[in-house]
């Protein structure tokens, strides 16, 4: 399966602090492999709640927010999100499984059209130590993609993208995550109004141990507690960007 997608493969640089600039060793390319069986059932695994947000956006009379929450299950679950993030005005469109793959696909449904005094990110899913799983400097480029799409439509909008999260279920790839949270990072930092928001020290304790206290039952989504240790950390960030006075 090949999705047009114009992606930028690139070598993985383990030295992460490295500087990207304009003048970065990198080629664009047409398409990215995407290892399915069925790409006809990859690209609409989601459809249903692509076709509601579809439908939602057909019935919003007014599009714009303070925060355009975009993301997977641990977006899609922050049942409390719009009182977490009060006063500021949230849409969120999200969806549990999504992978930045597919996020990419369903670009125009998800992210386009709205009018945003901010965007967040998060997705998680290219690494859950499955057969789709695609290397870190894959799934970096992918960031890199969907981050020139919101520039392109939203070249005055902050842009935040949230660090992979940390969590037992995944274990096995928590050197992945860190591989591509620490590229992120550097991106962020050397990429007009694009900006990391790390919230993986805060879920460790004073040991250096993850906390399983602010996990639900499947070792992998949050639960109140989490969330509340997230809000912390997100909204002010977004809220110093966005000049919003929000506490």
């Amino acid at each position: 399966m090949r999705l047009k997608l114009l992606v930028l493969p690139a070598v993985l640089l383990f030295a992460v602090n490295a500087v990207f600039s304009q003048n970065d060793s990198v080629h664009v390319s047409e398409y990215l492999t995407v290892k399915r069986t069925d790409s006809k059932k990859w690209t609409e695994r989601f459809q249903n709640d692509i076709n509601r947000y579809i439908d939602d956006n057909r019935k919003m009379k007014d599009f714009s927010c303070d925060v355009l929450f975009l993301g997977s299950s641990s977006i899609n679950m922050w049942d409390s999100i719009y009182s977490d993030m009060s006063p500021l005005k949230v849409i969120r469109r999200s969806y549990g499984g999504a992978a930045i793959r597919d996020m990419l696909y369903n670009y125009n449904t998800i992210a386009r059209g709205y009018k945003p005094k901010s965007i967040a990110l998060y997705v998680e899913n290219d690494l859950c130590n499955c057969r789709e799983d695609i290397p870190e400097y894959e799934i970096f480029d992918l960031f890199r993609v969907f981050t020139q799409r919101i520039r392109r439509d939203y070249p005055e909008t902050p842009f935040f993208i949230i660090s992979l999260k940390p969590s037992f279920a995944r274990e096995t790839v928590r050197d992945k995550q860190i591989i591509v949270n620490r590229l992120l990072r550097t991106y962020a930092e050397n990429t007009s109004g694009v900006y990391f928001i790390d919230i993986t020290e805060s879920m460790y304790d004073g040991n250096g141990n993850l906390r399983q206290d602010i996990f639900l039952p499947d070792s992998l989504h949050l639960n109140r507690k989490g969330y509340e240790i997230w809000t912390s950390i997100i909204k002010p960030a977004i809220a110093e960007k966005t000049e919003l006075n929000c506490k």
